[in-house]
């Protein structure tokens, strides 16, 4: 069969932008620059997370990781200073980020072992895990682990991989001329100072939303603000059930055999919603692979609730302090082989 030439050439045309972009994602990078793209972004503090780990000197012995419920709910310094006064010298870092998504949990959680060594990861857990991967994942995660991922079919991993060429040149231009992209190629010590660390106290900006933790909302106000939970898609229930169980439990698998792998304590914390006390996925699961604190009943506390969703400064010091009495028996154990 004779091929029309308008046709040859489409297809030509095609192989050739497929070889480019092949080529493409080859592309050396500055990994300080990666996270450097989600600045000005929810997801900013990843960035402050890189920069805790390659290039603060201090120890991480306990790591939290987690959406922005463990983002606003647990205290790092808060955790830290009680652990110290219970006389178990332990320096904390909570590398959580808004949004859910295992994948950049288990990235930063990877990223850390590089550099310190956590004897207990910290790990937040709800009733209603997401199915998807985290929005940020294609700005910071190698190429490599964009290009081949652990489970087939994750939902987000050929939106993922079509965005890589084009930062991949990014950041091949960046790694030469950081002042034209903005990228630098140094740690500013000023700018980490400055980033916010916290987010369980004082009052910050998130997503255009003015967030003061000492507000203590209304219960009839939090009723309110309730979100149902949406039922699973058929494509959803049945990709889970013949391809993989979605990035939930792919890449919680991950985090498990990274933890394994460094001989770390896992610490499974239930993160309560207001006045909901859904079961929560996979709790025997979880439980066969680390410690499970359950928080469920803080979800009758309306006091204690910025929004339904996050806790205000008073329940997250009330949790706080829970995680540090459950990290300061683990910590006491004899170090797993």
């Amino acid at each position: 069969m004779i091929i029309p030439r308008s046709i040859g050439t489409i297809l030509a045309s095609l192989a050739a932008a497929l070889v480019l972009s092949a080529l493409a994602c080859l592309l050396p990078d500055n990994p300080y620059q990666r996270f450097q793209l989600v600045d000005g972004t929810l997801f900013e503090p990843l960035r402050r997370g890189y920069e805790r780990i390659h290039f603060d000197p201090a120890p991480i012995d306990v790591a939290i990781i987690g959406p922005s419920k463990t983002l606003l709910g647990l205290s790092a310094p808060g955790i830290e200073h009680t652990l110290n006064q219970a006389g178990q010298t332990a320096h904390v870092a909570n590398f959580s980020v808004p949004a859910s998504g295992r994948n950049v949990e288990w990235l930063m959680l990877h990223e850390a072992y590089k550099i310190k060594s956590p004897r207990v990861i910290v790990v937040g857990v709800y009733d209603s895990p997401s199915f998807y991967g985290h929005p940020s994942f294609r700005f910071v995660a190698p190429a490599r682990d964009l290009a081949i991922q652990p489970a087939p079919l994750l939902h987000n991993y050929f939106k993922d991989l079509a965005y890589l060429p084009a930062r991949q040149v990014l950041l091949a231009f960046a790694r030469v001329a950081p002042g034209l992209t903005g990228l630098r190629d140094h740690f500013d010590p000023a700018t980490y100072a400055n980033t916010r660390a916290d987010f369980t106290t004082g009052s910050f900006v998130m997503e255009g939303k003015t967030i003061n933790m000492a507000l203590t909302v209304p219960a009839a106000v939090l009723a309110g603000q309730t979100v149902v939970e949406q039922k699973a898609t058929l494509l959803e229930r049945l990709t889970r059930r013949f391809v993989n169980r979605g990035d939930e439990a792919v890449y919680m698998d991950q985090i498990v055999r990274e933890a394994d792998a460094h001989h770390s304590r896992i610490l499974f914390v239930f993160m309560p919603v207001y006045n909901r006390k859904g079961e929560l996925a996979d709790r025997a699961r979880l439980m066969a692979h680390g410690t499970l604190l359950d928080n469920a009943d803080i979800s009758d506390h309306a006091e204690y609730f910025e929004n339904w969703e996050h806790l205000n400064h008073t329940g997250a010091t009330i949790l706080s302090d829970r995680v540090a009495k459950a990290v300061a028996k683990l910590l006491s154990e004899p170090a797993k082989s």
